[in-house]
């Protein structure tokens, strides 16, 4: 079986890539993930991926609520006439929840102190300035120079994405942080049901 994942950046196409890995276990990826550039951009494409999944292969989309209560977020955005194939999961608030749902990792991955990271970090309003705290102080000074913006530490750095893509794709696992993520364990869930679902 074939998947394509499609995510409203690099980072959720990474993360989508990784998840469908853990959960459908020899399936492969229906060629390059699609980084729509924003959920702006994403949402008005929602329709033609109904169509994909339907006629062509399932489908993954991967967005950020960015605090919005999930149930709203989905009536407001989700195609009426979806199909069973389509799975749109939200990462709750924001996708660097669930890098930070992976404790070990992150500390492991990007020379942070593990006991500085949130515990609960769906419940993280900001996940992305809680990410760029932590990586202000990493360890190895390339992460901090190129991650995080040298003017102003609030705000990323050139080589954010590559950076959080690189450490998804070596060393984030899915068992670790759906243990701290219900909002990830449920769109683990969900692809393992969607795959019973096509057998």
């Amino acid at each position: 079986m074939r998947i394509l994942v499609v995510g409203e950046d690099a980072l959720c196409c990474a993360l989508g890539e990784k998840l469908v890995a853990a959960a459908l276990p020899g399936w492969s990826m229906a060629g390059p993930s699609i980084d729509t550039k924003g959920v702006t951009k994403l949402i008005p494409a929602l329709p033609r991926y109904v169509e994909q999944a339907q006629y062509v292969q399932p489908v993954l989309c991967i967005a950020d609520t960015d605090g919005r209560c999930v149930k709203e977020w989905l009536q407001m955005h989700a195609p009426v006439r979806s199909h069973k194939n389509l799975l749109l999961r939200l990462a709750v608030n924001e996708a660097e929840s669930w890098l930070l749902a992976d404790q070990e990792g992150f500390a492991a991955g990007l020379h942070v102190e593990k006991r500085k990271l949130p515990r609960l970090p769906d419940e993280v309003l900001d996940a992305k300035s809680a990410v760029l705290q932590a990586l202000a102080k990493s360890k190895q000074r390339q992460i901090r120079d190129e991650a995080v913006s040298r003017t102003n530490q609030a705000r990323q750095g050139p080589g954010y994405n590559l950076h959080l893509c690189n450490f998804v794709k070596s060393s984030w696992s899915v068992e670790r942080a759906k243990q701290s993520s219900p909002s990830l364990d449920r769109a683990f869930r969900h692809l393992q049901r969607m795959k019973d679902d096509i057998n």
